[in-house]
């Protein structure tokens, strides 16, 4: 049963008191850049930051043992080229915490849904191993449907969710990149493609063993993201 974005609440923009203590304990927010609380499906508390403006946002979600600083670098070139960019703790990593562990992708829907209300009317996802594992199974499950998914180095399965049967229930546009030493995600990021039910679909395979979103420090591998987000 998909899950609907209009059942994940987002929480209002903060008071300026909330902000200035986000900012206080977020190192990696910049003057202008606006610390989001949402609240997902299961009542999970999510923490983001927001970045740039217009009708066409990204969602950023991160790798295992980080969190959203992953991605701010991102979040600003993308609001630079006029994108709005939502980077995301998932639960029980950096500021988010609370309902069930396995339910990341719950967290992506609830920033989806923050991103509609601000005004995009496009919104794309990008994830970085267990986040593109996240962003994928997300994809499947929210409606209206997200315009396309990007998972970089995005195992199979992470923790419950299945990105296999995600994969194969989505025709939503979607690209893999993966190094090619970087062995298990290498095969699993073959294995996605092959399963993936959507028309639109490619994977970029860079030389070395670069995982998740430090393969993006190779301009080859950017750029087919940023062409991808970007078409």
């Amino acid at each position: 049963m998909k899950t609907t974005v209009a059942l994940c609440l987002a929480l209002a923009l903060p008071a300026a008191s909330t902000a200035a203590r986000s900012a206080a304990v977020d190192p990696c927010i910049q003057t202008g850049e606006t610390p989001v609380h949402l609240r997902a499906a299961d009542g999970a508390s999510v923490y983001g930051v927001e970045v740039g403006t217009g009708t066409t946002a990204v969602v950023l979600g991160h790798q295992y043992l980080s969190d959203h600083c992953e991605f701010m670098p991102l979040a600003r070139e993308l609001a630079a080229s006029g994108f709005r960019a939502l980077a995301i703790d998932f639960r029980d990593y950096g500021q988010s915490s609370g309902g069930n562990p396995s339910r990341l992708d719950l967290d992506v829907a609830a920033a989806v849904a923050r991103l509609r209300a601000d005004g995009a009317t496009r919104v794309e996802l990008v994830g970085a191993s267990m986040g593109g594992t996240a962003v994928l199974v997300a994809a499947a499950r929210i409606w209206p449907a997200v315009a396309g998914v990007v998972s970089l180095s995005g195992p199979t399965y992470f923790r419950g969710l299945n990105a296999v049967k995600a994969v194969g229930n989505s025709h939503v546009p979607v690209r893999f990149v993966v190094s090619r030493d970087d062995r298990q995600f290498a095969a699993d990021a073959t294995y996605l493609m092959k399963a993936a039910a959507a028309k639109d679909k490619a994977i970029f395979r860079l030389s070395g063993g670069g995982h998740g979103s430090a393969m993006l420090a190779v301009p080859a591998a950017k750029a087919f993201v940023l062409g991808f987000l970007a078409r």
